[in-house]
């Protein structure tokens, strides 16, 4: 009988939460969506970076809302329980919490494995992914405003060059001639064909072209050098955007957070890990936080339940402030918050049991 009504359990816990995380996830995804457009509409993201910042910002709020959707969905299903009279009935037949919680922690254990992957290191890998996608297609927007046919500056002005014509995908240049200032001697490169690329590395844009020749001499000097070349790479823009944000400490691998002794990385890392621990706690609390009187409706303690998550997160994120600023020391970090609600889980239990944890049966 336990492993029926265990299975029965888990299923109604199982379908109710991801029901959850289905509608909270098309609803911010929609606002994200709209977010993004409107940074592409003003300029800051180009047009060609939508879907991997989308991406991006799903994955995000996927791990944001994974501890959310079960706490909601445990609420559900055991306050629906509770009100059709079900639970009277299991506990009537010596069932208690210690049973309510076999089919909890087996939905909980794959939302963990979920929630502890995406949170720890697949979002970062998004995360860098979409800021590097952003960075070249940046740089691949200005190379595009290259005009044929007449002479083009590089945006540091080093650089003057001219071309004949564009391909069709407006990545390859022909029939190219530059010009390059900043230099004691004049040089002037000629080329057949050309082609923009950008240093996965540092970000730099480099324009390659060849083959070509390379004349290098004094203005009024009758001696010139000529240089025959295959293939030739010219810097036309840095990029230090790029390198700073790699270094950033959301894009950066769990272990590299740990073993970094800067104090913004070693936040990041205890923020990661909090998440699933956020996860398991409110699992264990929701079980004991769906009680329902029978005068009350079904979703009565809907309300409660968000007040208790919004007043969680909110600890966490004042947390999280107090360590950037040096007030909570480092090793402390955010496990007072989860002691807190683990007592309050413990301090329901103990009511509703009175005055025993985790007995059979349950008044």
């Amino acid at each position: 009988m336990t492993s029926i009504l265990t299975t029965y359990l888990a299923r109604e816990i199982l379908k109710t939460s991801c029901a959850t995380l289905l509608v909270l996830f098309v609803i911010l995804v929609s606002n994200a969506l709209g977010r993004v457009l409107a940074e592409i509409a003003d300029g800051n993201i180009p047009q060609q970076a939508l879907w991997p910042v989308l991406f991006s910002e799903s994955l995000y709020l996927l791990a944001l809302l994974l501890p959310i959707a079960l706490f909601l969905g445990i609420i559900f299903t055991f306050g629906r329980m509770y009100k059709d009279h079900e639970i009277v009935v299991m506990h009537a037949c010596g069932i208690g919490y210690r049973d309510f919680y076999r089919p909890v922690l087996l939905v909980l254990i794959p939302f963990m494995i979920v929630c502890i992957y995406t949170s720890l290191w697949l979002n970062p890998q998004v995360l860098n992914a979409s800021r590097m996608t952003i960075d070249r297609e940046s740089n691949l927007h200005e190379f595009l405003q290259i005009k044929p046919g007449q002479f083009n500056q590089s945006n540091n002005g080093d650089l003057v060059f001219f071309m004949e014509s564009l391909s069709e995908d407006k990545l390859e240049l022909r029939d190219i001639i530059i010009s390059q200032a900043g230099h004691s001697e004049m040089i002037i490169e000629t080329a057949k064909t050309g082609r923009q690329t950008i240093d996965e590395e540092s970000g730099n844009l480099f324009l390659v072209i060849g083959p070509g020749e390379r004349y290098e001499g004094q203005a009024g000097d009758n001696r010139i050098r000529q240089i025959s070349f295959a293939e030739h790479g010219i810097l036309i823009e840095k990029q230090k955007k790029a390198v700073r944000l790699r270094r950033n400490s959301d894009q950066m691998t769990p272990t590299d957070l740990w073993k970094s002794d800067e104090l913004n990385r070693r936040i990041e890392f205890h923020w990661r890990v909090a998440v699933p621990v956020v996860m398991l706690v409110l699992a264990l609390l929701a079980v004991p936080l769906s009680y329902i009187a029978p005068r009350h409706g079904r979703y009565g303690k809907v309300g409660v339940a968000i007040l208790v998550f919004i007043t969680y997160l909110n600890l966490i994120a004042f947390t999280r402030a107090q360590l950037e600023d040096g007030v909570i020391p480092v090793a402390l970090n955010f496990w007072w918050v989860h002691l807190l609600f683990l007592m309050l889980t413990l301090a329901l239990i103990y009511r509703r049991n009175r005055g025993q944890l985790l007995r059979r049966g349950s008044a």
